[in-house]
């Protein structure tokens, strides 16, 4: 009798081992998925921002480093060539006051009308 109930006991140990064992593999399965998505999830907000930053620009108020991201075929210098016009000069009127900066040509302008905000403080 002894014999059995040592056996049922193995036996109950082994399968109770095999539902930790099972359980813990979901528990482990469950939490890499939700940090997948969760990767997943924040590469998503950082394209999204990426964007949002990278659309457009207000000429008028933006400092020249951002103005240099932003605006396609205008580096730190040209940039800053902006922020001095618009410091001795005033806001910028209209996208083709551009011109008037050393530096900024018709080219340039052309590929980045849709870029750029005109909004005074």
């Amino acid at each position: 009798m002894k014999g059995i109930t040592n056996s049922i006991k193995k036996e109950i140990k082994s399968r109770f081992s095999f539902l930790q064992l099972a359980f813990f593999a979901l528990l482990l399965l469950g939490s890499y998925t939700s940090l997948a998505q969760s990767s997943s999830d924040n590469q998503d907000r950082v394209d999204y921002l990426n964007s949002e930053i990278n659309e457009q620009v207000n000429i008028n108020l933006a400092d020249a480093e951002t103005i240099a991201l932003v605006l396609d075929g205008v580096g730190l210098s040209k940039a800053e060539a902006i922020v001095d016009y618009r410091e001795s000069n005033g806001d910028f009127k209209a996208i083709d006051d551009l011109i008037m900066v050393v530096g900024i040509g018709e080219v340039t302008l052309s590929k980045n009308v849709d870029k750029i905000l005109l909004v005074s403080d």
